[in-house]
């Protein structure tokens, strides 16, 4: 009987994560182990980090992903942290502006106010207090909810898979696929996207680091390159034949779809807070929906919106999703704007009961990303019956297709012409999304996913 191995590395180090790539890989394991049961196949769940071969519970990864899900659904504690942490931020800042006040030198300030990538204040209170925390704190989570490992030798066999699913980049995993590489595996590799080597300006500087040195060892051992969409199959490609030449003749490349089906907690006993809801009774709001990054593109949207609401456009702007990395003045320009809180809102702490309510009475989504491995939000909006209007870039044709509407990031005008046009006459009857419109399933995701990568085994 033929073994599948998925490494799940990081999540045996981050339990408690269910977001990004940690979702997806919770959500294809799930069904990999139905499909195993149907197909007869074996399916183990790995530690693979510093040259260990550690069987994973199955069953720990959905207690723990359940035991996240309970946490984040508990909507009071999370607004209680986030105010406190709002809070000290401003007594930060107000410190910031009296000490400038006080010493008015350029060289002052430029240490107080330089970002915590260049040398100044930011930057000796991340390295210094910021970052050690936070790695205590990744201690307490894992030795909070890690479970209980077997060390075992594996017994692969030539034709069995390892199939590096999980976001493995800063860890160890080399010396354990070189193993079973030499007991007979086949090595697939699961890529999201190569934006780190594409665009390393709108990536964290550790990340492109990371992910330049991973991605160049898994040349030694990988077989095969399985990509989450064409696009990034196709860049992916572009970039090995450009880099690597004739070296890449013997690789293989296929890609998948994930899946659209995240099944969000509709628990009864959630609320929907009252400023949120106020946010879509009074006037049209548009929604955009992902982590707050550089290449999302979140100031282009300010730009169209300012240039409404400067016109007398009675528009709202909702952001949704977690603060990143290198958006320190873009969400200064947010905190500080004029109309912050009366048309332009963030949020960063929605429980899946306001996100559905947001998708549900939005105007439509406006997602205006530069690059993009899939564009997860897109799905889900159309998913909801919400109509929604993305960057004209290729991942957003393939994924979005006549479904959705396209505008120029280049031009402000092109998207602000188009959300003058909905205001007035309502949104185009072509990209009203359409009662019947259903992107695959997990379940079909999962097995367009094995269905190549068993192929690619066996070439």
């Amino acid at each position: 009987m033929q073994k599948i191995f998925i490494d799940c590395s990081f999540l045996s180090f981050n339990p408690s994560l269910n977001t990004g790539i940690q979702r997806v890989v919770r959500k294809v394991v799930e069904n990999l182990a139905i499909l195993s049961k149907e197909q007869g196949f074996e399916l183990f769940l790995v530690d693979i980090n510093n040259g260990k071969f550690d069987l994973m519970s199955y069953d720990s990864l959905l207690a723990s992903s359940a035991s996240t899900q309970s946490s984040q659904n508990s909507v009071q504690k999370i607004d209680l942290k986030n105010l406190f942490i709002t809070y000290l931020k401003d007594i930060y800042n107000a410190l910031k502006g009296l000490a400038a006040a006080i010493l008015p030198h350029p060289m002052v300030k430029k240490f107080l106010f330089a970002s915590k990538n260049d040398f100044g204040l930011n930057y000796l209170i991340f390295k210094l207090f910021v970052k050690p925390l936070k790695t205590l704190l990744g201690i307490f989570r894992k030795n909070r909810y890690e479970q209980p490992q077997v060390h075992f030798e594996p017994q692969i066999a030539k034709g069995d898979i390892l199939l590096l699913l999980d976001s493995t980049w800063h860890l160890n995993i080399w010396p354990s696929v070189e193993s079973a590489k030499k007991d007979g595996a086949k090595v697939i590799a699961v890529i999201y996207d190569i934006i780190p080597i594409s665009h390393p300006a709108f990536c964290d500087e550790h990340l492109v680091d990371v992910f330049n040195k991973w991605f160049y060892n898994s040349l030694k051992y990988v077989d095969g390159y399985i990509a989450i969409s064409r696009t990034v199959m196709k860049n992916l490609q572009d970039f090995m034949h450009k880099e690597f030449g004739d070296k890449m003749v013997e690789k293989k490349f296929e890609y998948f779809w994930l899946g659209g089906d995240f099944s969000h907690n509709n628990n009864i006993n959630q609320k929907i807070r009252e400023e949120l809801e106020y946010v879509f009774i009074n006037r049209s709001t548009y929604l955009i929906v992902c982590t707050i990054e550089p290449r999302k593109n979140h100031a282009y949207l300010l730009d169209v919106f300012d240039s409404l609401w400067s016109k007398d456009f009675d528009v709202n702007l909702c952001i949704v999703g977690r603060v990143g990395w290198k958006v320190d003045d873009l969400i200064d320009r947010i905190r500080s704007h004029p109309l912050y809180n009366k048309k332009l809102y963030s949020y960063h702490d929605l429980s899946d009961t306001e996100l559905e309510y947001c998708y549900q009475n939005a105007k439509a989504l406006l997602f205006p990303s530069i690059v993009e491995g899939f564009g997860l939000p897109i799905i889900e909006a159309l998913s909801h019956k919400l109509p929604v209007f993305a960057s004209d870039i290729e991942i957003h044709r393939e994924v979005g297709g006549d479904k959705i509407g396209f505008f120029d990031i280049n031009n402000t005008v092109d998207l602000e012409e188009k959300i003058v046009d909905i205001e007035k006459n309502g949104i185009p009857k072509k990209l009203i999304p359409d009662e019947l419109y259903n992107w695959q399933s997990w379940r079909e995701s999962s097995s367009m996913l094995l269905e190549k990568v068993q192929k690619m085994a066996q070439l």
